[in-house]
């Protein structure tokens, strides 16, 4: 258990500075784009394309970091109506269900990308099924 506890506080660790340089990435390119748009009336097509991307991509890790640390807002009602005894048992039925939905999601991901895996992005030209 502490083998795998060092492992997820690495990777907390490793998400946590890419969610920097993310957000760092979507700043240089904000800016960088608002310099050039009104100081110098000229512009760069594709960083609209790569903020959205590293807001995409920001927030879904930033989601999975949270998950990880138990910290999303989450409806306890049930948890708190039921007996101590049964509680331990709620929570892991609501974990299995929980499970099952991101399964179903991963499977319908894959078969996302299979579909866009010919599609290239506008401006950047990266291919659709990275994004």
């Amino acid at each position: 258990m502490k083998v795998l506890n060092k492992v997820f506080e690495g990777v907390n660790k490793a998400v946590g500075w890419l969610l920097i340089l993310l957000f760092v990435t979507m700043t240089v390119a904000y800016f960088g784009q608002i310099v050039l748009r009104y100081a110098f009336d000229t512009g760069v097509r594709w960083t609209e394309e790569l903020t959205r991307y590293c807001q995409v991509a920001l927030i879904m890790f930033g989601a999975a970091m949270l998950a990880g640390k138990n910290g999303h807002i989450n409806v306890s009602v049930l948890e708190a109506l039921v007996p101590r005894s049964i509680r331990k048992w709620v929570i892991i039925g609501q974990q299995i269900v929980t499970g099952t939905f991101f399964a179903i999601d991963i499977k319908l991901g894959r078969d996302f990308m299979a579909n866009a895996s010919t599609q290239v992005s506008t401006n950047m030209r990266v291919p659709m099924m990275y994004v």
